[in-house]
């Protein structure tokens, strides 16, 4: 008798401590690799319009009126001054990225970075080769961020101090070109 009011207590303990509980966010996940979805304020996610890099070539002014200078500058471009998606920087910035295992260090195959405005698009300079020989290459103005695995084959990714400007998200995942991309306005 005595084991079976413990076992009741110790049920009915349970039971209360279940609903008491508050059921964890269920965020979806991306459907596809290299798609992200930005977390809202309001706990609802939206996905991020994503938009293919052209690749682009030069030489620097210097190098090409006086010699000297940087012979080619490699940089990643897109048309247009700012992303469809807006964050405020006071806002908790969250997004959540398909990737092809999340097995995987985050930072080895997740890019966050911000483009430099010039003129009507937004450009991200990744390697340069100066007259001299020195070479600069990863010269991505990367961000970086906290991340935990979220569900089957994601990363939440969270950043932290994010000055306003534009940015990119990126998997490094089949050569792929695209870039999912947000801004941040004050």
């Amino acid at each position: 008798m005595k084991r079976f009011l413990l076992s009741l207590f110790a049920l009915c303990g349970a039971v209360a401590a279940a609903t008491a509980q508050e059921e964890p966010l269920k965020l979806p996940e991306p459907e596809f690799i290299g798609q992200t979805l930005a977390v809202l304020p309001d706990d609802t996610t939206e996905q991020l319009v994503q938009e293919s890099l052209t690749p682009r070539h030069r030489s620097s002014t210097g190098q090409k009126l006086f010699g000297i200078g940087r012979d080619h500058i490699e940089e990643m471009t897109l048309n247009g001054t700012q992303a469809r998606n807006r964050f405020r920087k006071d806002d908790g910035i969250a997004f959540i990225v398909r990737v092809p295992d999340n097995g995987i260090d985050p930072m080895s195959v997740i890019s966050v970075f911000r483009f430099k405005v010039k003129k009507k698009k937004r450009v991200a300079e990744y390697a340069s080769v100066g007259t001299f020989g020195d070479r600069q290459r990863n010269t991505l103005e990367r961000q970086p961020f906290t991340s935990r695995r979220f569900g089957v084959s994601s990363y939440l990714i969270v950043l932290r101090d994010v000055e306003p400007g534009e940015y990119g998200i990126t998997v490094d995942a089949l050569g792929s070109l695209n870039v999912s991309t947000f801004g941040v306005d004050e």
